[in-house]
């Protein structure tokens, strides 16, 4: 029997969703980035009513084409309260479309606040109510945890930076620990261990790593293998799908290559939209069926 919350019948877990999903509309995941320059770019006023505007375009053009669509909070809560409130609607409307939807607010602070922060994010029941959200780990992951748990208990997800794109992030993500391992080694072995806490096949807490990281992302990957691997950066940050599938070998089945403003700056025109959108999720399929999935 399905789990529940408040009464609510919960679907099956973030992982399994995404791989159906996956089949189905391709496994690309849409960045919703509604910057100042984008909305002036669009012709939208800089506001609540622009913001509400923007997303019902992408959604319109979208339908049933996107299996994930990943709203950047900070663009969202820079317009205060009538912004939170659109990233509400914005994520009710992910669902509706029958749609993942993960809120990348990269929170990550002591387990007290943290367990707010899952509250509010993650979960039917939430404020939000969003099936997943991303976190930073510089308080130590033991500190995630009311997050971890709120995603395996709602079965959503929680995609922890463990390699980033920003050059800046690399003293840390590299610095060596004692026992030899990276901080990103360090970090995917800790998720690992996690997911396979909770029993077979891939778990809840999956992993960012970036799509132009190369070289020291397959050593990242193989200590992953009970994770989905969220991959930001494709289109206007340099990496193509096909660096995607070289860069991330056969764990490229379970990887949501994420593509914002190489689709977006082709709006506000839906029928513009969608044929972006159709290139990105055609380039995904192929990108996925040239290597074997681990």
């Amino acid at each position: 029997m399905q789990p529940k919350i408040n009464g609510k019948m919960l679907m099956n877990s973030f992982s399994q969703r995404f791989l159906q999903l996956s089949d189905e509309r391709s496994p690309l995941c849409l960045g919703l980035d509604p910057s100042r320059a984008l909305m002036r770019d669009w012709g939208l006023s800089d506001d609540a009513e622009g913001l509400h505007r923007f997303w019902g375009v992408v959604m319109e053009a979208a339908a049933d084409r996107i299996a994930v669509f990943k709203p950047q909070s900070g663009f969202f809560e820079r317009l205060g309260p009538p912004g939170l409130s659109e990233l509400a609607k914005t994520v009710a409307k992910i669902r509706e479309q029958g749609a993942l939807s993960i809120i990348d607010c990269k929170r990550g602070d002591v387990i007290d606040t943290m367990e707010g922060y899952a509250e509010a994010m993650l979960g039917p029941d939430s404020g939000f109510g969003a099936d997943a959200m991303t976190v930073t780990t510089y308080l130590g992951f033991s500190a995630l945890r009311p997050v971890l748990d709120r995603a395996a208990n709602c079965k959503g997800a929680a995609f922890v930076i463990v390699r980033s794109l920003n050059s800046e992030g690399c003293s840390v993500q590299d610095a060596r620990l004692a026992d030899g391992r990276t901080v990103a080694d360090a970090l995917a072995d800790e998720i690992t261990a996690f997911n396979t806490a909770l029993g077979d096949g891939i778990g809840p807490v999956g992993a960012v790593v970036g799509a132009t990281v190369k070289g020291i992302a397959a050593n990242v990957l193989a200590r992953l293998s009970r994770s989905l691997i969220l991959a930001p950066g494709v289109g206007a940050q340099g990496a193509s799908l096909d660096d995607v599938r070289n860069n991330f070998g056969p764990a490229i089945a379970r990887t949501l290559p994420s593509v914002s403003r190489s689709i977006l700056s082709h709006g506000p025109s839906p029928a513009v939209l969608r044929v972006a959108m159709d290139r990105y999720r055609e380039q995904a399929w192929r990108a996925c069926e040239a290597q074997p999935s681990i």
